[in-house]
Order: C-alpha cells, then structure tokens, then sequence
C-alpha cells in the first residue's frame, strides 16, 4: 500500500439572495494572516472563500477532516451560502477591494514544459472573471525525494484523475475557469510532496466524490511508486545531466522527458478543453490498467452526480 496523507485547500464562492459575493470582509483571515478554527485554517483568496484541510493518513480520516472543515466554514460565512461553482463573471461592486485584483502570489508549474507558467494578469485584473480551484495535496516521500518523482506523480494524475475530471465535474463553467487555472499538469512542489492543481472544485460536493477521489489518490501513488508509470516516459537522463547541453544555448531540458505510451498532446487537449469526445480513448486506457472495482466506481458516480454540497455533507 502506498504511503502517502490526503489533503486539499478547497476555494468556495459566496453567494447571498442571489448576488455572488465578494469573500473580503466576509471570511476574517488572509493568505497571509488566517483564521484558525480547530486545525483547519480560513481565509479569502481573492473573492474566494478558501480553507486548509487537515492533511489524513486514511480515508476515515480525510472524510472527518473534511467534513469537520466544511461545518466550521459554511457557520463563520453565514448568511452567506458556500458555493461549488468553477468560475463566474462577478458584479463590478464585489471587485472594488485592492486584494480582488490580485493574482495568485506563488507560481504554478506545468509538468511538461517544465517551467513556471506565467497567469494572465492583465486579462485578470480587467476582466470579471473569478474561478475556482479544488487542489490535492499530497505527502509523500516518493514525490518529495527527487524531481522526477514530483514530475512521474503529476503526470499519472493527469492521465487518470485529470481524464476522469471531464467525466466527474459536471460543472458548465469549468471550461471558462481553464482560461485562468486548472490546465494539464500544473503543480506545485510543498516541501512534503507535491501539489495537484489541476481540478476544479467539484469533487468536494460530497463525500462519495472525495472518498473516490482519495482512492484514486492511493492508486496513483502505488502506480508511481511501483514504477509503472516508467512504462509511457522516456527520460534522457545521460543528456539531461550532461554539461555539454546544459552550456548549449537552446537547450530545453523539456526535450529529454518524451512520452511514448500515449497521445500527451490530445491528452492535455481533452484536460483543457473538457472535451468528452477526446477523452473516450483514455478512458479506454486507463480502464485496463485500473482494478475493476475502482473504475466501476468512478462510473457509478458519473451517473449519480452532481451533488448539493449542503445536503451530501449535512450542512442545512
């Protein structure tokens, strides 16, 4: 079984007698300066309502944490309602505070590139547009210890999380949100693993979609720890650690990684365009190297979604 804790920093929108609402002034802590509620952190981030989750060693766990998270989060914004929303065009009015031009302070990095990825600041901070993220965070020694282990975890998430995600997130502005946030392979490396970010916040609707999500967690990280994820990448690692082209002026180091077991560019197409028609073939794969048990589960949930946040967790 992999070793591995389970984590997230879920962002919420507001919204009150029907108005999408700003999260400054609502939510009383910052990004830099949080409110505590037990182990659980609170904050605005931009217009967003957003939380820490405590991070869990099983499913048990993880579906208290996130529970207990929810039912201090959805009292402290009362009257306003938490939403699982993707993306939304706000009211000028909720944008007039400084802190709602601000884009994300710490960068996010795409696997395949291999290089930080600058966000559309400009088209941010004149347009209206605010999205919505549901992030994974995960500890894990295999993905902290070495850069390609950080890269072969993100990587196989984005193959069998971020193809089901076009599936699973039923959510009509999730393709608006990719404008901003949320492509193929966009990560982050915490000192404790690696940072998922790529999915939206469906997923935190209820507890059958983040117990699913969880186990598709484990099983990325027994895959990638198996090393089976070695069986689609190459990696040049004799030109990689080479001087010879790191001294050469063009050298991309993204040249050295190369996928050779499935169509990366129609993949990172589908992720970004949730396109279904695109993503049939990778369900097609991904069902033959996944245990029957768990890809039945992630056809039951297709069916069953989406969700009310506030019933699935009991929050009314």
């Amino acid at each position: 079984m992999a070793n591995f804790t389970f984590g997230s920093d879920p962002e919420f929108m507001l919204i009150r007698d029907g108005v999408f609402r700003s999260a400054i002034g609502i939510v009383p802590g910052t990004k830099h300066k949080r409110h505590r509620i037990g182990g659980n952190y609170y904050y605005y981030d931009n217009v967003m309502a957003e939380c820490t989750i405590e991070p869990a060693a099983s499913k048990p766990e993880a579906l208290a944490n996130f529970e207990r998270a929810f039912r201090s989060f959805a009292k402290l914004v009362k009257p306003n309602t938490l939403v699982v929303r993707a993306s939304q065009e706000y009211p000028r009015e909720e944008l007039a505070h400084k802190d709602a031009l601000e884009i994300g302070c710490d960068r996010e990095f795409c696997c395949y590139a291999l290089r930080d990825v600058e966000p559309p600041e400009e088209d941010f901070q004149s347009g209206q547009l605010r999205s919505a993220g549901g992030h994974l965070h995960i500890g894990s020694k295999f993905a902290q210890e070495s850069n390609a282990g950080c890269l072969a975890t993100i990587r196989m998430m984005d193959l069998f999380l971020g193809t089901m995600s076009i599936y699973l997130d039923k959510d009509e502005t999730t393709k608006r949100r990719k404008e901003l946030y949320g492509q193929a392979g966009r990560f982050r490396t915490p000192e404790y693993g690696a940072e998922y970010r790529s999915l939206g916040n469906f997923w935190l609707a209820s507890p059958k979609s983040v117990g699913f999500i969880y186990d598709m967690v484990a099983f990325v990280m027994q895959f990638v720890e198996d090393r089976r994820h070695e069986q689609f990448w190459f990696i040049d690692e004799e030109r990689l650690n080479s001087d010879d082209a790191w001294n050469e002026e063009d050298f991309d180091p993204a040249s050295c990684h190369q996928c050779t077991g499935y169509d990366l560019a129609a993949l990172r197409y589908a992720i970004d365009t949730v396109d279904k028609k695109q993503g049939r073939d990778f369900l097609s794969f991904i069902e033959k190297l996944m245990p029957a048990r768990l890809f039945s589960k992630f056809g039951a949930l297709v069916d069953e979604g989406p969700f009310d946040f506030y019933k699935e967790w009991g929050l009314a």
